[in-house]
């Protein structure tokens, strides 16, 4: 089966807040995903990374391109036959080789896989390992109606609680949202086509959302409406 990859986004151990899908290209018909990250590492976890377990795990890529067929959603857009549903988390058997931490999300690639009418599209994403941490609470959450056409879930976890430091010291909140355009970039006017196949909308999660502090631990594509869009 052919495997086609495209450019991966990382954001060297910034942890990912948001994602988005997009439509790039001279004709704004490339689809590509942007991510929203933290725009400086937490000292937080400079501390969990700076006196590292023995046993922490390098960085993984995980994808859902050999999920069950089951999870293939059909589309209409003739450059994907269908979209894979499939969740992508970490894999459990990790926790067997490094229990004492968690793992955050901090890349995030698209793949096809198959050729032309029968082209499904894939999601991958990079997990960090993130040594004598916990995760306080994890939830699927909905985004605010007010930013987002259709209805998008994200799974985030928050702040995380390091266990061998008892003491809390308040620090600034890093700043969210490092792009050039907050608000996304121009959308040219011949892409706006395309959009009855692709949900742009960002889902993210900020310091207004409480208690403050979410990182992304798990996403996946779907089919809303007929459009891909993703849940987080």
């Amino acid at each position: 089966m052919q495997v086609a990859l495209t450019a991966g986004v990382t954001t060297g151990r910034k942890p990912i807040t948001g994602l988005r899908l997009y439509l790039e290209g001279k004709k704004c018909n490339r689809l590509a995903i942007h991510v929203q990250h933290l725009s400086s590492i937490p000292s937080m976890l400079e501390l969990a990374w700076a006196y590292p377990s023995t046993t922490s795990l390098a960085c993984q890529w995980r994808g859902n391109e050999d999920s069950d067929p089951g999870f293939l959603e059909p589309i209409k857009w003739k450059k994907y036959s269908h979209v894979c549903t499939s969740a992508v988390k970490h894999d459990p058997e990790w926790l067997q080789r490094v229990p004492n931490g968690v793992f955050v999300v901090m890349g995030a690639q698209l793949v096809t896989k198959g050729k032309w009418t029968k082209k499904s599209l894939h999601l991958r994403l990079l997990f960090t390992h993130i040594p004598n941490c916990s995760i306080r609470k994890a939830q699927w959450a909905s985004a605010p109606a007010a930013s987002h056409k259709s209805s998008l879930l994200t799974m985030l976890s928050t702040t995380f609680t390091q266990r061998e430091n008892p003491t809390s010291q308040k620090q600034e909140a890093p700043q969210l949202n490092s792009g050039v355009y907050p608000d996304g970039p121009p959308v040219p006017v011949q892409s706006r086509r395309l959009l009855k196949f692709v949900d742009v909308a960002e889902v993210v999660r900020g310091p207004h959302d409480v208690p403050g502090h979410w990182l992304v631990i798990a996403a996946k594509l779907v089919k809303e409406g007929g459009k891909i869009g993703l849940h987080l």
